[in-house]
């Protein structure tokens, strides 16, 4: 059984003239932090690893989220997930080792909404800045993620949580 736990980012800021993969957190998407970390910890998540795009919003969404959670998960920075495409995602997703049985990945959109309506039986038109989807598979392996749909457990953002 795996589980994946799929972020995207929390809101950043467009004030500065900075390229895209430097922008930071806005004020909504630092005041969410906390907010969806506590959702999140209501939930018992308390994934093995959390693998983020090297965008400074996905870190430091993936950083002050699980900084919030005060889970002990291994956080790994990868340029990998510096994309916008679900296809990439899911190259990714199959080439996780096999020991890990809980993934978060902390990413961003389209990327995140087109994977979520391909490994699941959902219809989703936007995962929102810091929503978040949780799905169990019944597999053993990460390479076989498209071999079935996963089981939401949650889906979930800001607003529809007090934000």
């Amino acid at each position: 059984m795996k589980t994946l736990t799929l972020i995207r980012h929390a809101k950043s800021d467009w004030t500065y003239d900075l390229p895209d993969h430097d922008r930071p957190l806005n004020k909504r998407g630092k005041r969410d932090l906390p907010l969806v970390a506590d959702r999140l910890n209501q939930f018992d998540c308390k994934p093995d690893i959390c693998f983020y795009s090297s965008a400074r919003r996905a870190k430091d969404t993936a950083n002050g989220l699980l900084d919030f959670m005060n889970v002990s998960t291994t956080r790994v920075e990868t340029e990998k997930l510096y994309t916008f495409d679900a296809q990439d995602l899911l190259r990714f997703i199959k080439s996780i080792d096999n020991d890990l049985n809980h993934v978060m990945i902390v990413s961003h959109n389209p990327g995140s909404t087109d994977l979520i309506n391909q490994i699941s039986h959902i219809n989703l038109d936007n995962l929102p800045t810091c929503g978040y989807a949780q799905f169990t598979f019944n597999i053993a392996q990460w390479s076989a993620i498209e071999d079935v749909k996963g089981e939401l457990n949650l889906l979930e953002y800001p607003e529809m949580i007090g934000g």
